[in-house]
């Protein structure tokens, strides 16, 4: 490969030596795929496979994140760092720089101790730092993207607030419709993966739900004295924890707490909220000392992380993406990454495989379930 970052080449490549050649720059033209769930790597994924003349349709059960300022979702910030712009760049460089652009580059983490601080990780000149950036901007960016280079080709649907309620893996069909490849990028609670365990006897999926909650207030700037170019991990009374991320605009507040006799997330009272927040961070307490950050916080319900361990990532026509296949629980902050990285080895296989679904599922299973498997282990540990 040109960019000497995929162990195959990618599409960029692939369709220069396709124009070089004489030969047709639409390889997978005819496919029609489905896309469960409109994430990053869902997201990512069509704009591969339309740029290899495919016919997509994508079906997310929220509402288009870029007119939505809700909480819950894609409220929270992630960290793209090799991995997530590699995949990324596996399209084009130009649709990297449109993600770049909507985020915060930092390399810088510190952990807040009682004895003093301690800088884990430092800025290193001679490496491309990782992009902070919220889950609503990442996926407006590549939405506005898929748009702007596809939405007059009529080969992209987009279906928004539309749930799918059944998905037949051998056939193909999504509520019904039939496509020769359905991608199952709907996350940790994947129906995709539900209708193969369903029908699958030999499908194993192992989940673990991890202990502890967590909540989500955005910031209008880093809290003082906190630099305003690193993230920060800084405990707090209580078995609280924040955990803040510089971004764009502001600064992403992560709050976390384990099960204990008080839960911080049945508070209903703002001010309640926003007292018991500046008094859990001494040295950050101003910053949540707000009317704004205790509404935030009272108006959105506690998340829960799970884990997600399956035996395979394939069944009949379907493919596993991201949490759907394998989750960490956000434990080691690789989940987008993994997720992105998905799409892209599954997008080369296709085009490697001529579209041949069946050959492509099965080199992307024997590639990815051990990688995700790898993934989980040295996040959390390995089990039995």
């Amino acid at each position: 490969c040109a960019q000497k970052t995929m162990r195959y080449p990618c599409y960029p490549c692939i369709l220069t030596l396709a124009v070089v050649s004489g030969l047709s720059p639409a390889p997978l033209q005819g496919l029609r795929a489905a896309i469960v769930g409109g994430g990053a790597s869902g997201l990512l994924l069509a704009h591969r496979l339309l740029n290899a003349g495919c016919t997509v349709k994508i079906f997310e059960g929220r509402a288009d994140p870029r007119g939505s300022d809700a909480l819950e979702g894609r409220a929270y910030a992630l960290g793209l760092g090799l991995r997530g712009r590699t995949a990324i760049r596996s399209c084009d460089e130009e649709l990297w720089q449109q993600v770049k652009g909507a985020g915060f580059g930092s390399d810088r983490f510190t952990i807040h101790l009682p004895f003093g601080a301690i800088d884990l990780r430092k800025p290193d000149p001679a490496r491309e730092p990782s992009v902070l950036i919220y889950q609503t901007a990442l996926c407006g960016a590549l939405l506005d993207e898929l748009e702007r280079r596809h939405a007059s080709k009529d080969r992209l649907r987009i279906s928004f607030e539309r749930k799918v309620e059944d998905v037949d893996p051998l056939t193909g069909a999504v509520d019904g419709e039939t496509f020769d490849l359905v991608a199952g990028c709907d996350g940790v609670n994947s129906a995709t993966r539900g209708a193969i365990a369903r029908r699958c006897p030999g499908f194993d999926v192992e989940r673990v739900e991890l202990p502890g909650s967590l909540k989500v207030v955005r910031l209008s700037s880093m809290p003082e004295p906190l630099a305003p170019d690193a993230v920060h991990l800084v405990p707090g009374k209580g078995g609280l924890a924040a955990f803040l991320e510089p971004t764009k605009d502001g600064a992403c507040a992560l709050l976390s707490w384990r099960p204990g006799e008080a839960d911080p997330g049945t508070i209903t009272d703002a001010d309640e909220a926003r007292l018991l927040l500046a008094e859990s961070f001494s040295m950050i307490g101003a910053a949540f000392n707000t009317t704004a950050v205790g509404e935030q916080f009272v108006r959105q319900n506690s998340s829960r992380a799970a884990t997600i361990r399956c035996n395979a990532y394939t069944y009949g026509r379907v493919a596993l993406l991201g949490d759907a296949a394998h989750s960490t629980g956000g434990a080691s902050g690789q989940g987008c990454n993994s997720a992105l990285q998905d799409a892209a080895f599954l997008a080369d296989a296709l085009l490697e495989t001529g579209g041949d679904v069946a050959g492509a599922l099965e080199r992307y299973g024997n590639e990815r379930v051990p990688e995700g498997h790898a993934l989980l282990d040295l996040s959390v540990g390995p089990g039995a």
